[in-house]
């Protein structure tokens, strides 16, 4: 070799001989190489989406995690329920960060989205723990080890929500009052829901608890006040921070010409309604609680040892209880609950003198004419995404009409929904007499029970030209039949006893929703009120399986209420048949002998 080419050969291994010096010179810590590998993949758009996408594997793992150790199989509800809140998360913050915070650089953008999305998964977590202690709190047979898990996780969460907390205040001091406000008001949310969730938990542990300790009416009626304060504590004060952090973000950011200002207003308004609702539920609490302790005595022992029942509203036994005007005895915080929504007795439905100018009924609709000409005036849009691409979220618009909305009409008189379905059952019974004389005598009565004992004892009339055609009807289907009897066939119909006056099933449905002559046709071997050997046997012998306490099975509860249902209406046709049946003879042979 050449000594040019020596000299060449040194110049190429010179840089990797000064890297090996300064690898072996290097005394910077592991830590110090860290950060300069994180400045380097931060400042680097490839390996920030590398680290994006693998953040985001992470978390979707843990979360399954979870779901497997603590949850097991989802239920249909919990899942629809976690899409919703997952969908309304993505769009608020979404209008968050690009609309009020309006981010400028892509680290903000990552350093949001980063906190948004350990936000959002602890606010996951903690819904789905809402809706499984639900579904728990309904459960007959639920092992321990599922309560401690649950209860664990809850936990847990509240914890971290703690530590993101602490987070928020020293971001807040370098960037501002602003943000630590935006940070700590997503926490203080998440805590406030995590632990109504986990009162809510410890007074269903302590029940199921002492369930068997006996007391059971007792320490429902002290639980009932506190579980009520409790609930309405929790949430208005997840409402107030919410609206708070709302009107922060309207004022702060100065949108009030954007898209995202709309949605903000839109948001504002839902919540302060729902403060408004809460106001005005709670005042009718206390009135109703008021007007209990003055209108209906406490039950005295002699009373509960004549009565030695159990509560109608929650079947559990009674060792307190109020007493209405009708004599029945009901739990305290039960018939508080009642009153709220109803103001007849549970009973016997015996309408109670409870007359307030709070709206007692605030979930009634109006019927008829009211309820078509009030929705008519409404425009509706769906926008069904899953129908295009699937993770495309599915979303409604309705637009009222503004005049609806500030017109204050005085209530009217008009019948409610309750009303007609009570009528309804009440025709299905008696199904000769019109729908609009039922709902006459209901909106008088109040009660199935006076208004069936009115049509039995005669007091509720049937209008003279729906008497006149039930005659003539019956007249022409006995003479088409009596052609194959023999002529002394009058004293046949006393034999034929209930079995010849039934009305065809298909007629008694038309007859329920027709005010025509035609839907009170009645017809010769049919059957008006039922098949006869179901309608005259003895239900006495028939026991309702009920149980000691209130089932928490759906399917049990609805075998009972319509065994109930089957009884009442069958004893009704059998009470109606026999006030009826020496009048219906009479009816018989006067034909008999018309046709003779």
């Amino acid at each position: 070799d050449t000594p040019q080419q020596d000299e060449d050969a040194i110049q190429r291994d010179l840089p990797d001989i000064e890297l090996e010096e300064r690898i072996g010179n290097d005394t910077r810590s592991l830590g110090a190489h860290l950060r300069d590998v994180v400045s380097f993949m931060s400042q680097d758009p490839t390996c920030i989406w590398t680290l994006i996408n693998m953040a985001y594997c992470c978390l979707i793992l843990l979360g399954k995690s979870i779901q497997k150790v603590v949850f097991g199989e989802l239920r249909i509800s919990e899942q629809q329920h976690m899409k919703d809140k997952f969908w309304n998360f993505v769009f608020y913050k979404f209008i968050f960060v690009f609309g009020v915070v309006n981010v400028q650089f892509l680290n903000e953008v990552v350093l949001w989205v980063s906190w948004f999305s350990i936000l959002g998964f602890l606010h996951l977590l903690s819904q789905l723990c809402k809706d499984r202690f639900e579904y728990l709190s309904f459960s007959p047979t639920t092992p321990g080890w599922s309560h401690f898990r649950l209860v664990a996780l809850l936990s847990a969460i509240l914890t971290l929500s703690g530590l993101m907390f602490i987070i928020c205040i020293g971001v807040g001091l370098f960037s501002g009052i602003n943000t630590f406000a935006f940070m700590a008001s997503e926490c203080v949310l998440l805590s406030i829901r995590t632990l109504h969730v986990l009162v809510r938990y410890g007074l269903f542990l302590y029940d199921m608890r002492n369930g068997g300790l006996g007391g059971e009416a007792v320490s429902w009626d002290k639980r009932g006040p506190v579980a009520y304060y409790i609930e309405l504590g929790f949430e208005v004060a997840s409402l107030l921070v919410d609206l708070l952090h709302h009107l922060h973000m309207l004022f702060w950011s100065n949108i009030f010409l954007s898209m995202a200002s709309l949605v903000i207003v839109m948001q504002l308004r839902y919540l302060i309604h729902e403060i408004q609702r809460k106001i005005k539920k709670h005042r009718n609490y206390l009135w109703v609680l008021n007007h209990m302790e003055k209108s209906y005595p406490l039950a005295t022992a002699k009373d509960l040892s004549e009565n030695s029942d159990n509560c109608a509203i929650c079947w559990e036994k009674m060792e307190s209880a109020r007493k209405l005007p009708c004599s029945h005895l009901f739990h305290n915080s039960c018939l508080q609950s009642w009153l709220e929504q109803d103001t007849s007795c549970p009973t016997c439905r015996l309408a109670l003198s409870v007359q307030h100018n709070v709206t007692l009924h605030p979930n009634m609709d109006r019927i008829d004419e009211a309820e078509t000409a009030g929705s008519a005036n409404n425009h509706f849009f769906h926008f069904n995404g899953s129908r295009y691409v699937s993770w495309l979220p599915n979303f409604s618009v309705e637009v009222t009409n503004i005049n609806n909305m500030l017109r204050n009409e005085p209530p009217t008189h008009t019948h409610t929904s309750q009303i007609r379905n009570m009528a309804l059952q009440v025709q299905q019974m008696f199904p000769r007499y019109p729908l609009t004389i039922i709902i006459g005598d209901l909106t008088v009565t109040r009660s199935i029970e006076i208004t069936i004992d009115n049509i039995l004892e005669g007091r509720l009339q049937i209008p003279a030209r729906f008497q006149e055609l039930d005659g003539d009807d019956f007249g022409e289907s006995h003479a088409s039949s009596s052609t194959d009897t023999t002529p002394d066939s009058s004293g046949a119909f006393a034999a034929n006893s209930a079995s010849d006056y039934y009305v065809n099933p298909v007629f008694s449905r038309a007859s329920s929703s027709s005010s025509e002559p035609s839907g009170y046709e009645v017809e010769r071997k049919n059957n008006i009120f039922g098949n006869q050997s179901d309608l005259l046997r003895d239900d006495s012998m028939e026991e309702v399986p009920l149980g000691d306490r209130f089932s928490k099975s759906s399917e049990e509860r609805e075998r009972i209420l319509q065994r109930r249902k089957e009884t009442l209406v069958a004893l009704a046709r059998k009470k109606y048949l026999d006030r009826n049946r020496a009048e219906l003879n009479l009816r018989h042979r006067s034909k008999s002998n018309l046709q003779e």
